[in-house]
């Protein structure tokens, strides 16, 4: 019985890093989730989500610098960029 409880608490903290490395998408699939109108471009609206606060403010001033073209979206390109440039 001990030995199936080690083994039981021994997966359970396991687990979090286990499924948080299934959790991690490609900036393909990062960006295919995000781009809600499927129009292959990211709206401001697009890129920050739910966001509010202090984390809203900051992935405001992310697009920003990402837009390298000032078009107001992001394509893939410049998407894939800023994932680049933040790992």
């Amino acid at each position: 019985m001990k030995k199936f409880l080690t083994l039981a608490l021994a997966a359970g903290l396991c687990a979090p890093f286990i499924l948080s490395a299934q959790e991690k998408k490609t900036p393909e699939e990062q960006f295919k989730r995000l781009d809600t109108d499927s129009d292959g471009k990211l709206s401001k609206k697009e890129y920050l989500g739910n966001s509010e606060g202090e984390k809203k403010t900051k992935k405001e001033d992310r697009f920003k610098v990402l837009d390298t073209n000032k078009d107001d979206f992001l394509s893939l390109d410049e998407y894939k960029a800023g994932v680049k440039k933040k790992a």
